[in-house]
């Protein structure tokens, strides 16, 4: 493979490595006829879709990022009728890209300085990437109406960090899902 090759190849491994930097996109919907100023106290549903039988660790997180996040907006966090309740949905996949690139391994006479512009395209070369990819869903139910009010949506690439602290990563993922909740 020559220099050139290896540069592009190089270049392209370090642009999709740093997109694991990029923060999750955030997507949220409401329901408009929602009057959000009626409500003061949120709670949990009794039974978390993050939850099985027990109360999960990625529960416990999810909680305390949220306990935080609602209570910098005026909210005040309640067990005994709470006028909205949350729940959390997560999904981690694991994921493949393949993408091709230009490939050239033709030499010209003018190769040898430097000069690649006559050489050709002999076709592409292809690249995989392993990656993965997670889903976080907070959902705001009206407790009366028992109806969904409010949701948002984070779904970005998971590093190897994150899968091995989640705690941190659950409380920024949070944290940007509630920045876009409506006051």
């Amino acid at each position: 493979m020559n220099i050139k090759m290896m540069l592009m190849a190089l270049s392209i491994v370090i642009l999709t490595s740093s997109c694991t930097a990029i923060s999750p996109t955030i997507r949220t919907n409401v329901n408009q006829s929602t009057d959000f100023s009626q409500y003061k106290t949120f709670g949990f549903l009794q039974q978390l879709d993050t939850d099985y039988s027990y109360e999960s660790l990625v529960s416990q997180y999810l909680k305390d990022a949220t306990k935080k996040e609602m209570v910098k907006q005026g909210y005040v966090f309640t067990d005994k009728n709470p006028d909205f309740l949350i729940n959390f949905h997560s999904n981690i996949e694991d994921k493949q890209r393949i993408y091709q690139v230009p490939a050239s391994y033709n030499r010209s006479y003018y190769s040898y300085r430097g000069r690649t512009y006559y050489d050709t395209w002999d076709g592409y070369e292809t690249y995989v990437e392993n990656y993965t990819e997670g889903t976080l869903n907070i959902d705001i139910v009206d407790r009366k109406q028992n109806k969904m009010v409010w949701e948002g949506i984070a779904i970005g690439r998971l590093s190897e960090q994150d899968l091995n602290d989640l705690q941190p990563a659950l409380q920024k993922t949070v944290a940007e899902i509630f920045s876009k909740f409506p006051l």
